[in-house]
């Protein structure tokens, strides 16, 4: 089973995994940003600085809280592909 197919299964497994990993993350920083931005728009304020930590701050809580889940997904995701190599060289 060495053909393409597998190649495109595999890499197809990966980025399907990696999307499903960084969603998390990538939606509270956006949720972060909007919320900013309507702040911002509210109060007239155009600081970088106030756009820029609190998002910071939100991103590293949501790594914190669904960093051990991404950690599991991807040692769990690492580990069945190292087992399928065996089924595949032979």
């Amino acid at each position: 089973m060495n053909d393409i197919g597998t190649v495109l299964l595999v890499a197809q497994g990966a980025l399907t995994l990696a999307l499903k990993v960084s969603m998390p993350v990538l939606a509270v920083g956006m949720l972060a940003g909007i919320l900013i931005g309507i702040f911002q728009t509210v109060t007239q304020l155009q600081d970088s600085t106030l756009s820029f930590v609190p998002k910071l701050l939100a991103t590293l809580a949501s790594l914190a809280v669904f960093g051990p889940w991404m950690l599991h997904t991807l040692v769990k995701y690492s580990t069945e592909l190292l087992q399928q190599i065996p089924r595949a060289a032979g």
